[in-house]
């Protein structure tokens, strides 16, 4: 999201270092988008602060990330807009982040988009740090060290939260909210009601930004992963806009079965003890190796479907050692040979 310079300048044989912050135009976009349909002369702000007319028209140009936040405080002030971090931020989608923000939306889980995103992000953006963290029955998305950022970080703080508000949405609905947040700010802006922040508590005046997302949803598909036909049935057939625990764990072992996971490594991928997840599948009358089993073979039936992949490449992309065990399970699961399921189609 953010990029970082540095500007070297010899002085007496000293070099000194200057950072600076340096941010895509194309990211503040929402920002200046929403304060123009408000008629608010953002043309005039963008020529006070001395930053480039054409960044309202060059999505790839680079910015003062600083000159901008204190635009952002002394628009907040001048115009009355003290929320208007918050509410641009709802405007947001991961297009913002381009090719990286439609690689989020097609990872397997939750989990692995929000490690994405940290990694990525913690390599650009110098103003802060970030991290996800299980603590008791939640993960925490957290971003630390505002108190470098510019003027404005207020505002700043609001807008990157919807950034975390989309991430986690993208996976469990446009509904959902946190059951608990902290936010370095000493109190919400006019405006901003705290059950659009939050379904539970909400800590100020903390040493960091930091969200609550329940353990459950860390398994959670993103919005763009590809679904199975038969796994689209099922969500469809349970009523909801998103898939129960169980199939929602099937989408994301789609992905690894040529590593042959073990319950260890299903659960490390899910943010669970082992423990933890055996006992949420035998709530739902289920294991770790029924599952895997009905993953493999629903797999199987689609890659059957397309006739030029041969059943032996079939069963190594599944994981099997040789295509005799592939033979055997899949005579176990339906009653027929491989080759005899796709005479059959």
């Amino acid at each position: 999201m953010h990029i970082f310079g540095m500007i070297k300048d010899d002085f007496d044989g000293v070099t000194i270092m200057t950072s600076i912050f340096l941010t895509k135009a194309q990211q503040f976009w929402p920002l200046t988008d929403y304060l123009s349909g408000f008629g608010v002369p953002i043309g005039r702000y963008i020529e006070r602060f001395h930053l480039p007319g054409k960044m309202l028209d060059a999505p790839e140009l680079y910015i003062d990330e600083a000159r901008f936040w204190r635009l952002a405080q002394d628009l907040a002030e001048r115009e009355g807009f003290l929320d208007w971090g918050f509410r641009a931020g709802q405007q947001l989608d991961l297009s913002v982040l381009g090719e990286f923000g439609t690689k989020l939306l097609q990872q397997p889980s939750l989990k692995v988009a929000l490690e994405q995103f940290v990694i990525a992000i913690s390599a650009e953006a110098l103003h802060a740090q970030f991290a996800v963290k299980k603590k008791g029955e939640y993960f925490w998305l957290i971003m630390n060290g505002l108190d470098g950022a510019p003027t404005g970080r207020s505002i700043l703080e609001l807008y990157d939260l919807q950034f975390f508000f989309i991430l986690v949405q993208s996976a469990a609905g446009k509904a959902w909210r946190p059951p608990a947040v902290y936010l370095q700010c000493d109190s919400l802006p006019e405006g901003i009601a705290k059950n659009e922040i939050s379904t539970g508590d909400i800590h100020f005046s903390s040493t960091m930004t930091a969200i609550a997302i329940p353990e459950a949803l860390m398994a959670m598909p993103m919005r763009n992963y590809c679904f199975f036909t038969t796994m689209d049935a099922e969500i469809k057939h349970n009523g909801r806009g998103q898939p129960d625990f169980t199939t929602s764990l099937r989408l994301l072992l789609s992905g690894y079965l040529d590593e042959r996971l073990t319950v260890s490594d299903c659960a490390d991928l899910v943010g669970m003890s082992v423990r933890t997840l055996q006992r949420r599948l035998a709530e739902r009358e289920t294991s770790f190796h029924e599952l895997l089993d009905q993953t493999c073979f629903d797999t199987a039936k689609q890659l059957l479907q397309d006739e030029s992949i041969s059943v032996s490449n079939i069963c190594y992309e599944l994981g099997y050692e040789n295509p005799a065990n592939f033979t055997r399970a899949f005579r176990r699961w339906a009653g027929v040979t491989p080759r005899q399921h796709r005479q059959l189609l």
